[in-house]
């Protein structure tokens, strides 16, 4: 995308929030993991529209560090938001990644070029239920700190059939991988669409892959302010101690690295260098998290 392309798609955006906001409960739900580049997401769409009323939340996927928990909480104080922490009953959550690990025919080829099997359930979870969340506070905006290579469509309008529609198609994946969800943990809830109306349905945005992307300027601007560098050794996560087990698990059965379109993505965007992109898809993988997240999933490292 061209930067007049990007500084059209910006404005498109400020002219949706300043005249959809301060209508309902809050303005935004926000998908807040507490890595880099959502802690780094939610600073800077607060500084860019601080008139927005934010509800942070933060899905406790049963794999994720307490420095990122700690984080998610320091930045909902730093830019004076609302925080909420989305939990689940951790055997569910085990053994639905279980099964995900297990799978190869879960998700489409072009998913599983996208991300692991693993990391697909996980945000499904999260895209459900925060078109939920935004649902019940009558929030018109759900924002994902998605960059260029992960989410190359900045503004995308959540219509009543499309949410009927993505939510259909999870169930079915969920039930490829042999997970029934009858108590709707991970779904959108039926009772919930019910009360959908073509007037309340909420608009998905993707400022991150519009902004300007470094990854070394992003994590010295939130050190600044108090953010806390995580203690875990991978490459491609400051959040989750799942990740090194699931690039493992999605390499094994697929020969490719789950992360190899996003960073192709941030090269070809010129947010990352080629040699940089490099380096982090040949950076060898985290034994201990690898083991810590086998053991947990009651699954063998080979």
């Amino acid at each position: 995308m061209s930067s007049e392309e990007k500084k059209k798609y910006l404005g498109i955006i400020e002219d949706l929030l300043k005249e959809r906001s301060g209508k309902g409960e809050y303005d935004v739900i926000f998908a807040l993991s507490g890595g880099k580049d959502s802690s780094y997401g939610l600073y800077k769409l607060k500084k860019e529209y601080p008139f927005l009323n934010i509800l942070a939340v933060q899905f406790d996927n049963a794999f994720i560090s307490d420095t990122a928990v700690a984080n998610a909480k320091k930045m909902c104080e730093i830019v004076g938001c609302d925080y909420f922490k989305l939990t689940m009953e951790e055997k569910l959550l085990c053994d639905t990644f279980r099964k995900a690990a297990e799978s190869t025919n879960a998700y489409s080829k072009f998913a599983r070029y996208r991300a692991s099997d693993i990391c697909n359930t996980c945000i499904s979870i999260i895209k459900q239920k925060l078109i939920e969340q935004a649902i019940i506070h009558k929030a018109p905006f759900i924002v994902f700190a998605f960059t260029s290579g992960q989410a190359p469509n900045p503004i995308i309008d959540l219509q009543v059939n499309f949410i009927k529609w993505s939510r259909d198609i999870f169930e079915k994946q969920l039930q490829n991988i042999g997970v029934e969800d009858k108590d709707e943990s991970f779904l959108l809830k039926n009772e919930i669409i019910k009360s959908i109306s073509k007037d309340t349905t909420p608009i998905m945005l993707h400022p991150m892959c519009l902004w300007d992307y470094n990854e070394d300027k992003i994590i010295k601007t939130l050190v600044k302010i108090g953010w806390e560098p995580p203690k875990i050794s991978d490459s491609n996560s400051t959040n989750c101690l799942l990740n090194s087990f699931a690039c493992y698990n999605h390499i094994k059965k697929y020969e490719i690295h789950p992360y190899a379109f996003d960073i192709a993505g941030l090269v070809r965007s010129g947010d990352m260098t080629q040699e940089e992109g490099l380096e982090k898809l040949h950076k060898e993988l985290s034994k201990p998290l690898m083991e810590m997240a086998a053991k947990k999933l009651n699954l063998e490292l080979e």
